[in-house]
């Protein structure tokens, strides 16, 4: 059977998992954070129950798409979130803090707890160091404002923004860190593995993300997920192509790209006057179906949840 993807998009929650978390694959996972996370060195790694209790019996459980340990005891949460939504950096805050009282109740003495990270794997850019747009990952820690003098290196928080990684397969140079960063922006684009990306972590994450070598079940979930999602892009692009073609790119266009307010208002007035509401309004819908919720599908395409239910 002939499949439109050769290799699975590494986005994927379910093919995140099988590529980055499980014990077979460890050794991608521990590159990967040793790459990213600038001042440890992790040799080994245990996985942990994703799901955490908040402290409050009435409050929602937190559901993390990957937890683990190192062998030094430091917690590493990980992230990966495709759809641009608000307060992104705050959760990452929150999640943080069930890991440092979970330390703390279970015996760290005198709030002694070993460190926490929060690893966010993003395919959208983030509303803060815009003056940065080539800047593909920043970490965050608690600084004193004046002097920078760290208060403490026990949470540390790391966000990668894909959609700034733009370097093309010839000028990876070896880089193993940009040549993961490559392969979650573009492993379903790809018809074979690039012979700049040599190092053996990519060996793995090739063999694992090849469709034809999932089982069935899998499979089967993980086309119909790319196949959405690729339909998906191509509705977003075709209402932002068409935007731009008629003359008002700071309008629909801009709302879909980047949310800005200006654009919604002046998209949703020129798309209800020549025909593209009904427009935005499937691509909402599709948003929708995705997971994302009404009032963040309304935002992005530039209507009001109102529009969306008449």
């Amino acid at each position: 059977m002939q499949y439109d993807f050769k290799y699975a998009d590494l986005l994927d929650d379910d093919v995140f998992k099988l590529v980055f978390g499980r014990e077979s694959t460890k050794d991608v996972m521990i590159e990967f954070l040793n790459q990213v996370i600038p001042d440890r060195r992790i040799t080994d790694l245990e996985f942990i129950d994703k799901e955490m209790h908040p402290v409050e019996r009435d409050l929602k459980g937190t559901v993390y798409d990957m937890f683990c340990k190192t062998d030094d005891g430091s917690r590493i949460i990980v992230e990966v979130q495709r759809r641009k939504q608000p307060f992104y950096p705050e959760r990452a805050i929150y999640y943080s803090t069930f890991q440092v009282q979970r330390q703390v109740e279970s015996g760290a003495e005198y709030y002694d707890f070993l460190p926490v990270y929060v690893v966010n794997i993003l395919n959208f850019r983030m509303d803060v160091n815009t003056d940065r747009p080539d800047v593909v990952k920043t970490v965050y820690r608690l600084y004193e404002e004046d002097s920078h003098k760290l208060l403490t290196d026990r949470v540390t928080f790391i966000f990668i923004e894909l959609p700034k990684f733009r370097k093309t397969i010839a000028e990876l140079d070896g880089n193993i860190l940009e040549g993961m960063y490559f392969c979650l922006k573009n492993m379903p684009d790809l018809d074979e593995r690039p012979e700049a990306l040599s190092h053996e972590v990519f060996t793995k994450i090739f063999m694992v993300a090849e469709m034809l070598k999932m089982d069935e079940d899998t499979r089967n979930k993980v086309l119909e997920k790319m196949t959405t999602e690729r339909d998906l892009r191509n509705q977003i692009r075709y209402a932002t192509e068409t935007a731009k073609a008629e003359g008002h790119a700071t309008g629909l266009a801009m709302g879909l790209a980047e949310g800005l307010a200006e654009g919604r208002a002046e998209g949703r007035a020129e798309g209800r006057a020549e025909g593209r509401f009904s427009k935005a309004v499937e691509v909402a819908a599709k948003l929708i179906a995705t997971g994302m919720s009404k009032a963040e599908a309304a935002s992005l395409v530039g209507l009001s949840e109102q529009d969306l239910d008449s």
